[in-house]
């Protein structure tokens, strides 16, 4: 009779254990295709910084960040609103409109923007405006840029 009663609890394992595993097995996901648009494009207003030489221990006045320029150290500060990077290969102060930000877009530095709820990024290898619907996630799916659930 123990041994009927073992049984039948191993048997009654397994099948607890085999509707666990089955119920924890990752199904196939949702899959839809974003939304996609090309972004506003603009070019930067573009400045050349205020330059000065530091003072010794590298300090620079009020305003000023000690930074590279031109090949040496020296004090910056750009107009405001300006932010201080290179551009076209020199360094530069730029500003954008309101609502666009400053990245490199088919090769060249250029302010973009997308429509609210899309985001900047690349799509079939160009600069697109991405949205994907509640709940989903813009990702790479078998090979495919998609939007998954």
């Amino acid at each position: 009779m123990n041994h009927k009663l073992v049984l039948s609890s191993f048997v009654v394992f397994l099948a607890v254990l085999y509707v666990a595993l089955c119920s924890t097995a990752e199904s196939a996901p949702y899959v839809q295709s974003p939304y996609v648009q090309s972004p506003y494009v603009q070019s930067p207003y573009v400045q050349s910084p205020y330059v000065q030489s530091p003072y010794s221990g590298h300090r620079c006045n009020p305003g000023f960040r000690l930074t590279p320029y031109n090949g040496r150290n020296s004090c910056i500060k750009c107009n405001p609103g300006f932010n201080y990077t290179r551009y076209r290969g020199q360094e530069k102060c730029i500003k954008c409109n309101p609502g666009f930000h400053y990245t490199r877009y088919r090769g060249q530095e250029k302010c973009i923007k997308c429509n609210p709820g899309f985001h900047y990024t690349s799509y079939r290898g160009e600069e697109k405006c991405i949205k994907c619907n509640p709940g989903f996630n813009y990702t790479r799916y078998r090979g495919q840029e998609k939007c998954v659930k």
